[in-house]
């Protein structure tokens, strides 16, 4: 199977261990109330099912075959889809139960023009599905809809391994998982939505200034990734620090700014796999309230971690 994946990167990025801070700096939202969580879900949902409805039907089981992906991965993705769309209906379903008003599907652009770039891009919808169950946990304070989000988290990261697999990346690069919080997903989010129902139901979520990344090739650590960004006015350019976001607190990278919104950021040792970065204001934690840019996506393509001969012998 074909293993390029630089394309859809770059379109994803274009459109959108160290030692690491307590875990307690990862801010969440606290105006979310269960039927917000459940309709950010659903919002996610949405456009997860809307991709995968028209990549298999913009693209055959041919041309998928033509690209290197088999009749199996092409049922296993009919099958992804079909997960997909169940999670819209079950969360529709459930807010409708709770007596709150589901969003609705909304006009999403996806910029996708081949089989690759699809695969590619799924992967990268699947593994911030992950980080978005996984930072919205927290919120939820109905037990039961822990339990069903939890559900559909681990679905999501088993899609995730599925397509790493497929294009030749290990299906768990790290340890452990990132959170990231409804803000930062929207970030992302947000780059494919056109336009959304007018009535649709509204809840306390934003999106930051979009990252943009110039640079291109492999990025390993140590990678020097060029990017730019739209500031706000009373920002220091100068002033401004980069972080990766980890499962356990941020990790600090180099930055240089370049001017005029233009940064070189250098990989830290400890990020690994599909990861994510942000421009913050102070280096004391990432929250909601310091981000003044991003979180963009960078796939990091280190090589596979080894036990130490000490971890060996125990």
């Amino acid at each position: 199977m074909k293993t390029s994946t630089a394309s859809a990167i770059l379109a994803f990025a274009a459109s959108s261990q160290a030692l690491p801070s307590p875990v307690a700096k990862r801010q969440m939202l606290s105006n979310f109330n269960d039927a917000d969580v459940l309709n950010y879900a659903l919002t996610l949902e949405h456009l997860e099912d809307t991709f995968y409805h028209q990549g298999l039907a913009n693209f055959t089981e041919a041309q998928f075959a033509d690209a290197g992906f088999d009749s199996t991965f092409y049922k296993n993705l009919q099958e992804v889809a079909y997960d997909e769309a169940t999670h819209v209906s079950f969360l529709t379903t459930a807010l409708k139960a709770a007596g709150a008003m589901p969003v609705a599907a909304c006009t999403y652009s996806f910029g996708v023009t081949s089989v690759d770039t699809f695969i590619a891009t799924a992967r990268i919808f699947e593994g911030i599905g992950v980080s978005a169950y996984l930072g919205a946990a927290k919120q939820i304070m109905n037990k039961d809809y822990l339990t069903a989000a939890a559900s559909i988290l681990t679905v999501e990261a088993r899609h995730t391994a599925f397509f790493s697999e497929a294009l030749g990346q290990s299906p768990f690069p790290n340890p452990f998982d990132v959170p990231l919080t409804p803000d930062e997903v929207y970030t992302m989010a947000n780059n494919f939505i056109v336009s959304c129902p007018a009535d649709n139901p509204t809840f306390p979520i934003k999106a930051f200034p979009d990252i943009t990344v110039t640079s291109t090739g492999n990025v390993t650590a140590g990678s020097k990734v060029m990017f730019e960004t739209m500031l706000p006015e009373d920002c220091e350019e100068d002033k401004l620090y980069a972080a990766f976001i980890g499962a356990t607190g941020a990790i600090w990278a180099p930055l240089k700014s370049e001017g005029h919104g233009k940064f070189e950021v250098t990989v830290p040792e400890g990020v690994n796999g599909q990861s994510y970065f942000v421009l913050t204001k102070c280096n004391d934690g990432v929250t909601d309230d310091n981000v003044v840019a991003g979180p963009t996506f960078l796939e990091i393509m280190n090589p596979y971690p080894t036990m130490m001969a000490d971890d060996k012998d125990m």
